[in-house]
């Protein structure tokens, strides 16, 4: 299953609300996942499957600026109604085939594989402006947006080819 998954609602849910999961599954959105193991078994496995067929492979890094203040001002229960609206942001603009997660409470995890650093650079002034230009409200009328920081890391590393990359070679191993 691909997506991101979003945290399930805190104590100060309705007794009528509809958990996030269940809504954002019922409305054909695939959440992020959530679990590290998760994201670590997928990274080393596009790793390999990047090494093997001498693919790109790139990691971009989503952090969310503003959020801790977001809590404070909103409470908790809207912070998480803007996690959901992010993973949803991100979700809608990654291909079927990418892996996101979330890494931590304001932090995304996003696998692009067979995607160069360049390919991936082009991607961000897009998110970085949608979740930029998103403005988050809640019921008492107080609207808000992000700001989002990225970071990418390639495989192969930039300047040099594939050929170099590959571990096992006598030169540039990595380990």
């Amino acid at each position: 299953m691909t997506g991101l998954l979003c945290y399930s609602g805190t104590s100060e849910n309705d007794a009528g609300s509809v958990p996030a999961e269940k809504s954002m599954m019922e409305n054909g959105v695939l959440p992020l996942h959530t679990t590290m193991n998760g994201f670590f078994e997928m990274l080393e496995y596009e790793f390999h499957r990047a090494v093997r067929y001498k693919n790109a492979l790139t990691l971009m890094f989503i952090k969310l600026c503003r959020l801790e203040e977001l809590t404070g001002i909103c409470g908790q229960l809207n912070a998480e109604r803007v996690i959901t609206e992010i993973e949803r942001i991100i979700r809608s603009n990654i291909r079927f085939s990418d892996r996101g997660f979330m890494y931590g409470k304001d932090e995304y995890m996003i696998i692009l594989p067979q995607t160069t650093r360049n390919n991936a650079d082009r991607m961000i002034p897009k998110l970085q402006s949608i979740i930029e230009n998103y403005r988050f409200s809640n019921d008492r009328g107080i609207s808000y947006n992000l700001t989002p920081k990225f970071g990418l890391v390639s495989f192969p590393f930039s300047g040099e080819s594939m050929e170099n990359q590959i571990p096992g070679e006598k030169t540039n191993r990595l380990s």
